[in-house]
């Protein structure tokens, strides 16, 4: 791994902090993010003298491994609590899903050069923040990107590498700016036959945004909800103390290449090209497409993006993985409370500004 570990941003090229040997003396490990483009490691620590305990979950929804960790005073609280955030994932995945067949999506791809879909106002926030993240990224965030991914076999079960003629007529039917949506009245349109939503890239977080809102509605103050990679934060643990998520190597199996401690409610989430990804004569070809190419992104391993929301977060950290490092981290540091660590394929670590007292590195001292 290249150690010259550097902050670009604003402009200027600055040391990122001063080296730090991480201490693993915490009580477990574990591993997080095996989901579409993410990946991360939340290192659960002793809770102190809190009269809260910790209480632990696991389900398969969207397809990943989410885990569930609250403090709560009384177990059937918990349970109950448990219960509700997951029903309450697992029917906004039924919207949501590409996948399903019944899904808003889906009818919506049905209807593609037809005519507009009435869709539900959950549906309709979350297409309306796509379309505002990719104006943001100037297009390198794009919801309509499934036709590229259908060619790619990346919604399906065979990958393999298209022909450039079909990559070219894919990207053709990639443009976000050609949907004619209302969202007040609730109405989605694709103009032309074709075209297709995938959600993909943004769906996840508001779901683990949506269920933070009701974990708190339901009084816990302190929670962990980490959905394949898509962190949610909600406070702080009951002894003031932070939670610790791990950033992985995109290289190496079951390590770590930065932790994050974060205090604060909000998400943290990663992009990377390590975790849907085929081979073909001896080349990588990951997920993570760039709209404007057909083709995967390679100016980075893996983006971490650290924002009040993980819908923010969640669409951020593809834009940032497509826009490489120059651009991605001048993006960043223009958007108040959003911070990211981007790793270069020469494993260099690019921190921004206002979160390098909140990282540490592995094996540095």
């Amino acid at each position: 791994m290249n150690r010259q570990y550097t902050h670009k941003g604003r402009g200027q090229e600055k040391p990122v902090f001063p080296r730090k040997k991480l201490s693993f003396l915490a009580v477990m490990l574990i591993l997080i993010g095996i989901a579409a483009g993410t990946a991360a490691i939340a290192l659960i620590l002793s809770r102190g003298n809190s009269a809260e305990k910790l209480f632990s979950y696991q389900q398969l929804l969207m397809d990943t491994d989410v885990s569930l960790q609250l403090y709560s005073g009384s177990s059937r609280e918990a349970e109950e609590v448990k219960e509700d955030l997951f029903k309450e994932m697992s029917r906004l995945e039924l919207l949501l899903s590409c996948t399903e067949s019944s899904s808003e999506v889906t009818i919506i791809n049905r209807a593609a050069g037809e005519g507009p879909v009435q869709v539900g106002p959950e549906t309709a926030e979350v297409i309306e923040k796509a379309i505002h993240y990719a104006r943001l990224s100037e297009g390198a965030f794009d919801p309509t990107i499934g036709p590229l991914l259908d060619i790619w076999g990346f919604r399906g079960e065979a990958n393999r590498v298209p022909e450039p003629v079909e990559i070219e007529a894919a990207a053709a039917l990639v443009d976000y700016s050609l949907m004619e949506n209302d969202y007040a009245a609730g109405k989605v349109f694709l103009p032309s036959s074709g075209m297709a939503l995938d959600l993909g890239g943004i769906a996840k977080g508001y779901i683990v945004d949506r269920g933070l809102e009701l974990l708190a509605r339901s009084g816990i103050g302190h929670a962990l909800l980490n959905a394949g990679g898509d962190i949610g934060i909600l406070g702080p643990k009951p002894d003031g103390s932070p939670w610790r998520i791990g950033v992985k190597h995109p290289r190496r199996d079951d390590e770590l290449i930065a932790v994050i401690s974060w205090l604060k409610k909000g998400a943290v989430v990663t992009s990377g090209d390590y975790e849907r990804f085929f081979e073909e004569d001896g080349e990588r070809y990951h997920h993570i497409l760039d709209p404007r190419t057909g083709y995967p992104a390679r100016n980075l391993l893996s983006a971490t993006v650290v924002a009040p929301t993980a819908i923010e977060a969640d669409a951020l950290s593809t834009a940032l993985f497509v826009m490489g490092p120059q651009r991605g981290l001048e993006l960043v540091e223009s958007l108040p409370g959003v911070e990211a660590i981007l790793v270069t394929p020469q494993l260099e670590l690019l921190i921004s500004s206002g979160l390098q007292d909140c990282v540490e590195l592995p094996g540095e001292s």
